[in-house]
């Protein structure tokens, strides 16, 4: 049976009426792709300001 982790990022967004990440966020999120975390799902918070991020990866025992 296939065994998962998961991690929450929340990225504040730069635009002032759209939800825009910065090339730093998906920096991030490249290097976290390098590491293994895949990205399973990404929403905007109820404020507007945020999207959280959820990413996962298969634990190897």
């Amino acid at each position: 049976m296939k065994k998962w982790e998961y991690k929450i990022l929340n990225f504040k967004t730069k635009g002032v009426s759209n939800l825009v990440l910065s090339r730093e966020d998906e920096n991030k999120l490249n290097e976290l792709g390098q590491e293994g975390w895949e990205l399973t799902s990404s929403v905007p918070t109820v404020n507007g300001r945020n999207i959280c991020c959820i990413l996962k990866r298969q634990i190897l025992d």
